[in-house]
């Protein structure tokens, strides 16, 4: 493994990326002038290959779900011991999302950041969707009209941006819904 440049700023790591042309970048989430989300998304758009690991002594889920956005493929703790930094380096290089230690928080927690709140009655029609009932069947469990049904069903719809059911009850179980 060779370090082929370092910077104090996002603005210089981005300036010297067509010299030193890294397969990993380790990117500090916060830094002066350009931080971390930014620095990470030009990154990514001059140099899709680059492998990005974000640094981090912070347990900050909004930071995190930034740097994902901007295309991060990891998280790595700034205290992480030095072998195991370098691991997570060579893992990153091969392509692996890599994360340490308190960086796995932030991931959990940021996954679910886009989901919406839902009241209980909104809960309860979501979970017999997503155990495949009929509106019919709805709206006998609840004791609703089946227009009623639809009519509530359409709005959790609404707040999950999906167009059908069957990709309402996707959504919902890839955001922790059960």
């Amino acid at each position: 493994m060779t370090c082929v440049g370092a910077y104090a700023t996002g603005a210089r790591a981005i300036a010297g990326l067509p010299t030193d042309r890294p397969q990993v970048a380790l990117v500090d989430i916060n830094m002066p002038d350009t931080d971390g989300p930014e620095t990470a998304r030009v990154l990514r758009e001059a140099a899709p290959n680059v492998q990005i690991l974000a640094l981090t002594s912070l347990a900050d889920e909004r930071a995190a779900a930034a740097m994902m956005d901007a295309g991060a493929t990891g998280f790595l703790a700034k205290d992480l011991p030095t072998p195991a930094m370098i691991s997570a380096i060579c893992a990153a290089a091969t392509g692996l999302n890599v994360l340490s230690g308190p960086a796995t928080r932030l991931i959990a927690t940021s996954q679910y950041r886009d989901r919406p709140q839902l009241d209980d009655a909104e809960q309860q029609l979501l979970g017999l969707v997503m155990d495949g009932r009929s509106n019919n069947e709805i709206a006998a469990a609840i004791h609703l009209a089946e227009s009623t049904v639809k009519y509530h069903l359409n709005g959790l719809m609404t707040k999950f941006q999906v167009r059908n059911r069957i990709k309402l009850a996707v959504r919902a179980s890839e955001l922790g819904y059960h």
